[in-house]
């Protein structure tokens, strides 16, 4: 059970999320200069791969993932027909560019092997040797 906790918080909790004007995430779609970089609305540059993970979330809640510089924005809305997407830019609330962060992946790959060595050790002290009672 704690394996399947650590596994689970390895593939959620180590990225950090960018959010973007649509100006920004509009240059996302041009395949012109790729990496690419894109300034979010804090300020922090992001530079974004083919392979980085982009999404656009709806004023629902829905997150839609977009694949970069494969997707078309105009005044009115975002086609992405790799994906059959075709979302009213007035219902998008936010654009979102999520990155890899090595520092908390690190704490949470060590944080696992502690956990797992601790239950190992564990069960080895827990163990009754052969013939006691």
């Amino acid at each position: 059970m704690a394996t399947l906790a650590v596994m689970l918080a390895l593939g959620s909790g180590c990225f950090n999320t960018y959010r973007f004007t649509p100006t920004e995430f509009k240059k996302l779609q041009s395949t012109l200069k790729v990496p690419q970089t894109v300034v979010s609305k804090k300020g922090r540059q992001v530079v974004v791969e083919r392979t980085t993970p982009i999404f656009v979330r709806s004023t629902g809640g829905r997150r839609y993932r977009i694949t970069p510089f494969n997707f078309k924005m105009t005044r009115t809305q975002l086609v992405a027909s790799d994906r059959d997407y075709l979302l009213s830019i007035g219902e998008i609330k936010s654009y979102e560019v999520d990155l890899l962060s090595t520092p908390l992946t690190v704490l949470l790959i060590s944080l696992g092997v502690a956990l797992a060595g601790g239950l190992i050790v564990g069960a080895v002290l827990q163990a009754k040797p052969e013939g006691s009672k």
